[in-house]
């Protein structure tokens, strides 16, 4: 049906790009409205009996018919079961003809419109078989065929419809109006920057904004997927699509309702429904030959040993082996075998607070067998304290932080933060004039602030201002990367005024991390900026091999040790390197500064990226908490996901290779292979669709529901008997529910430079004129 909806839309006039997603059922429409409209779409979809509709207009409110099979299979199946009394008393196999009649309807338009088009699809394929097996006298066969692949239809719809409601649950979370102050309640399209709503306990957020008055606890388990409240208070960002579960809040939009955090990802995960992964291409190109294959073997079957028989009976007997053929030949468990887990897996990761922009990227996270990690934000909190400030003779401290944080102001780098909020605490203003920003690749960064130039950067620099002839500030700095720390050099007008160094905070579960990647045959390998001293410190904090650490990269040396990953095995021999290359790269970075290395990379991972539209758009899955728990449960899930895809095809092609054969060796008849091509299909889709309900997914699930319960009345002690909570014998695990993890337990102190971390952290257009956006169209069959 995909292949049959697409080229009949596809050559529709006004139709400029069409794209469908089978399992979902799905499909966008990019059309010029002048000359064709949506309704002429819908007209034409529903001429060949695909029930159409507009994929955002309410259906109402469902009923008790709505779960039941359409009228005509129903009426079919009764038939057809009277029908087989036919085995008992003659006559009655004649109702066999009326169950034909009533579940042909569809099957003839869908056939017909295949044909027309030059599709040889599923159809046709049970549409000649029908009349082949009622020409040769087997009414009763039949009438069975048209009953069991009209149920079967029905129950793949059905099954599949669990995969729709979990992305549609995703797409629903945009919010359709908001109680603007002044204007009063209007729909969300028409809240603009600027304007400020109210939001009351219990009401879900509209829009992407800042905190202007009031304070309260905000449910942001919705993008995070993390069942926790975060406070919120004057200035505090929030999202559109969370949850207010505090009290009153007043909040100044920030961005439009279309380039919402949450109207992104809806709209992202519409696409990434849409994309194929290289598994599901293969299995398509394949069953597009397959098919028509099929029926050419059953045409030859049917003419050449017919004409070479002797008897009637003879005849017969391979008529009838020429329609079990055709119904054996319906690749519909192999065609659903990857697309079904693909859409399963991306709903599932939405649901767990990550974005996966399609079925490739998710196929590529599923071989993973090496992951690099920036050091800063995602191995650590990026969360700085500046720990040492040492000048030259003639200034001050405070004379180095002004100069320093003027720059710093300008940069969004994560030292940056640390800088001006110390300047802040210590009551040092900033400039005002600061112009001629610049960062220097791999060295630093430089501005004119009050006229000077100022720059502030690593040693490569200081070597190449020649500041390090100054011993006492070299001896300083080396002292501090040693300790761990992260040191800089600062200079004015090409002198250098001093150096200072900053200290991180390990992220908690990095190493836990670390063995989970190990367990799933991964390479962690850490790239960062920062120098070695610093780099080698965190590493053994976290138990990272030393010869997994590359230190002092700048964004080119980055996208140099990705390639090196990429072609490790050039060492090998070429049965090692051929089964080498099947394992991915990835890449986990801020989706920022790591750009380059991310889209180097066979898959790139943005973590932290709640509100950030350039990790959203640059990274292949966007990561919106910055718990390391939500990494590692992505790539379980990816290489669960490859596992149930693997499986899937190896039960698909087994059935199917086991059924013809057996047709081949005259040892079932048609009922038989009907059935099993209907269970091969509900196997392979009920396969796939478990990565939904992991047993580990459905432990977390009921330990967020227990939490919810326990925030608001529930004794605090209730928390110790939340389910998935760790456990170890030295009692001094850290997570979100108030532990400190054993792993991190030996992080140095502070004076050591690093420091422990004890928390866890295409719509439809209005506009008729509109050729810009595509139409959605639902297509229940």
């Amino acid at each position: 049906e995909e292949g049959l909806v697409g080229t009949m839309l596809d050559a529709l006039p006004g139709v400029k790009k069409t794209e469908l997603c089978a399992t979902t059922r799905v499909v966008l429409v990019w059309h010029d409205s002048n000359q064709i409209t949506t309704s002429k779409l819908l007209e034409k979809l529903n001429d060949m009996k695909m029930e159409a509709h507009l994929a955002r207009v309410d259906k109402g409110k469902a009923n008790f018919l709505n779960h039941l099979p359409p009228w005509n299979v129903i009426l079919s199946c009764i038939l057809a079961a009277v029908a087989t009394g036919g085995w008992a008393f003659e006559p009655l196999k004649w109702v066999a003809i009326g169950a034909v009649v009533a579940g042909s309807p569809q099957l003839l338009l869908k056939a017909w419109a295949g044909l027309k088009n030059k599709i040889v699809g599923i159809h046709l394929l049970i549409l000649v078989a029908t009349v082949g097996a009622i020409a040769i006298g087997e009414v009763i066969d039949a009438g069975i065929l048209l009953a069991i692949f009209g149920i079967s239809e029905w129950l793949e719809s059905k099954t599949l419809q669990t995969a729709r409601n979990s992305l549609e649950t995703v797409m629903a979370l945009r919010p359709e109006d908001a109680d603007v102050l002044g204007s009063g309640r209007k729909p969300v399209e028409d809240v603009h920057v600027g304007d400020v709503v109210a939001i009351r306990p219990g009401d879900k957020i509209p829009v992407d904004g800042k905190v202007v008055k009031g304070r309260s606890l905000v449910n942001e388990s919705s993008l995070t997927g993390e069942a926790k409240n975060v406070p919120k208070s004057l200035g505090s960002p929030v999202f559109a699509g969370t949850i207010n579960t505090g009290s009153y809040l007043e909040v100044e939009t920030t961005k439009e309702s279309s380039d919402s955090t949450v109207a992104k990802l809806a709209e992202l995960i519409e696409q990434a429904s849409m994309q194929r992964s290289s598994m599901e291409k293969l299995v398509e190109s394949i069953a597009r030959y397959y098919t028509p294959l099929i029926m050419l073997l059953a045409l030859l079957v049917a003419i050449i040993p017919t004409a070479m028989a002797s008897s009637a009976s003879e005849r017969k007997k391979w008529l009838l082996l020429s329609c079990n053929l055709l119904v054996a030949g319906c690749p519909c468990a192999l065609v659903l075998a990857t697309p079904a887990t693909v859409i399963a897996g991306i709903a599932a990761a939405a649901n767990n607070g990550c974005l996966v922009k399609g079925g490739q990227y998710l196929e590529s996270l599923g071989s993973l067998k090496q992951l690099a990690l920036d050091k800063t934000g995602t191995l650590t909190e990026g969360k700085y304290k500046v720990s040492g400030i040492s000048t030259v003779h003639g200034n001050t401290e405070e004379d180095l932080l002004y100069w320093l944080a003027s720059v710093e102001s300008q940069s969004s780098h994560p030292i940056a933060w640390a800088i001006t909020s110390h300047s802040k605490e210590r009551g040092i203003g900033l400039s005002s004039s600061v112009t001629d920003y610049e960062t220097l690749a791999g060295e630093g960064i430089l501005a004119r602030v009050d006229g000077h130039l100022v720059s502030v950067g690593n040693m490569k620099l200081a070597k190449k201002e020649q500041w390090v002839s100054d011993s006492r500030l070299k001896a300083e700095y080396l002292s501090w990367e040693e300790q761990g720390y992260t040191a800089c050099w600062v200079g004015v007008d090409g002198s250098a005024i001093g150096v200072f160094a900053v200290a991180d905070i390990v992220r908690a579960g990095t190493s836990d991390l670390l063995l989970k990647l190990k367990k799933y045959g991964v390479k962690a390998v850490m790239l960062t900026g920062d120098n070695e001293g610093a780099a080698m410190n965190v590493a053994s904090v976290i138990g990272l091999p030393a010869d997994c650490v590359r230190a002092s990269l700048s964004p080119k040396d980055k996208l140099f040790c990705i390639s090196e990953l990429r072609t490790e095995a050039s060492g090998h021999s070429r049965w090692y390197e051929f089964w080498k290359a099947k394992g991915k790269v990835g890449m986990v970075g801020d989706g920022v500064n790591d750009g380059p290395a991310l889209a180097a990379a066979d898959v790139g991972i943005a973590m932290g990226a709640a509100g950030t539209p350039v990790a959203m758009e640059t990274a292949d899955i966007v990561l919106f908490s910055e718990n390391l728990a939500k990494l590692t449960d992505t790539i379980v899930l990816a290489k669960l996901c490859r596992r149930k895809i693997l499986e899937n095809i190896s039960v698909a092609v087994c059935i199917k290779v086991a059924i013809i054969v057996l047709t081949l060796m005259h040892k079932i008849g048609l009922l038989i292979v009907v059935l099993s091509d209907v269970v091969g299909a509900l196997i392979v889709i009920t396969n796939g669709l478990s990565v939904m309900y992991d047993r580990k997914r459905l432990g977390r699930s009921w330990a967020a529901f227990r939490n919810q319960d326990s925030d608001s009345d529930a004794d605090p002690e209730d928390d110790a008997s939340v389910a998935n909570r760790p456990v170890c014998k030295d009692n001094c695990c850290a997570d979100k529910f108030g532990t400190k993890s054993s792993e991190d337990a030996g992080v140095p102190a502070a004076g050591e430079g690093i420091k422990s971390s004890s928390e866890s952290k295409a719509s439809c257009c209005d506009d008729a004129g509109c050729q810009h956006k595509p139409d959605l169209f639902n297509l229940f069959v």
